[in-house]
């Protein structure tokens, strides 16, 4: 809302500006559903619309949540250098390539200098829109120093989040996260993916539980579409350690490596999982990530299909 006629007199009186305005926040939104806080992984909407120059990108990823009807929000990176030749989203290929160290050093640059401001500056958007920032998505490798690992924990402190989905992280680089977890309290929640046949992915709940025991603020973001992928059973997962996980990804895959698929239509155990956490009532986030594409519509319109087809799930 802009400031009335009336206002702007009082602060040309006053000798107030704008800025000293407070701000007007939109109501809360709700997604929750029978208990269960329903929300988005904001990669669910790529790709996004473009962001006219003298707009801010965050307020783009803002719109489509809104669009949505989704309250809980986690937010993937979008304002860092693109990493050259990354593998993994993240790790440093093999062969090593000039194109990669020379990207590398300036994404290191980028989370050394930019200023924890632009970060609060984020929270006070979601915050603003009536969305519950709770999580963010980083992928850590041992080529990360000390210093930068620092400097990304700052950020997420800077945007109030009390965890973050750890993305393509592996196990090697657990012991790294354990001080910084420690010093500033947000638990990093371990993303599973299906490479069950190499021992440093996060993929079996052997290697999950191995993560979990190197520090109580240790959590993990359940992927059920991938772990269902590499053949493991999530319900069975969720039963066991329900006090350890934050939230799941939902998405539909097909056992033995299979694909991502439509929602309903693959092995993943999406309702056995939604209702053992709405009937137990376990404060785990029922998160939408996106991955299967080729339904009718755009990012939005097909995310608020999936939103919908869960809650059919959860009021039946």
């Amino acid at each position: 809302m802009k400031p009335s006629r009336r206002d702007m007199a009082k602060l040309a009186l006053s000798g107030m500006t704008l800025a000293a305005l407070p701000r007007l926040r939109a109501a809360r939104v709700d997604s929750t559903v029978r208990g269960v806080k329903m929300g988005l992984i904001t990669g669910s909407l790529n790709p996004l619309p473009e962001t006219p120059a003298a707009k801010d990108v965050i307020d783009t990823v803002i719109e489509g949540c809104l669009a949505v009807g989704a309250a809980n929000i986690e937010l993937v990176n979008l304002l860092e250098p693109r990493l050259v030749g990354a593998v993994s989203f993240g790790h440093p290929p093999n062969p090593m390539t000039p194109e990669y160290e020379k990207s590398r050093a300036a994404v290191r640059e980028w989370r050394l200098k930019t200023p924890i401001s632009r970060f609060q500056e984020i929270r006070r958007k979601f915050d603003d829109a009536g969305l519950n920032l709770f999580s963010y998505v980083m992928t850590f490798d041992l080529d990360f120093t000390d210093e930068e690992i620092d400097a990304v924990f700052k950020q997420m402190q800077a945007l109030k989040v009390t965890c973050f989905c750890t993305n393509q992280s592996r196990v090697d680089v657990g012991q790294r996260l354990v001080p910084f977890a420690e010093k500033y309290k947000i638990r990093p929640a371990w993303h599973p993916h299906a490479m069950v046949n190499d021992p440093n992915e996060v993929a079996t709940p052997e290697t999950m539980e191995k993560l979990l025991a190197m520090s109580k603020l240790f959590a993990i973001n359940l992927d059920i579409g991938h772990f269902t992928a590499g053949n493991n059973d999530a319900a069975d997962f969720l039963k066991k350690h329900h006090d350890r996980i934050t939230h799941i990804h939902i998405k539909d895959r097909k056992r033995n490596g299979g694909p991502n698929v439509a929602l309903g239509t693959g092995d993943t155990p999406i309702k056995q999982c939604l209702t053992l956490i709405r009937d137990n009532k376990w404060p785990i986030y029922g998160i939408i990530e996106r991955e299967y594409r080729d339904a009718p519509g755009n990012a939005v319109e097909q995310t608020k299909a999936q939103m919908e087809y869960l809650k059919q799930i959860l009021n039946s």
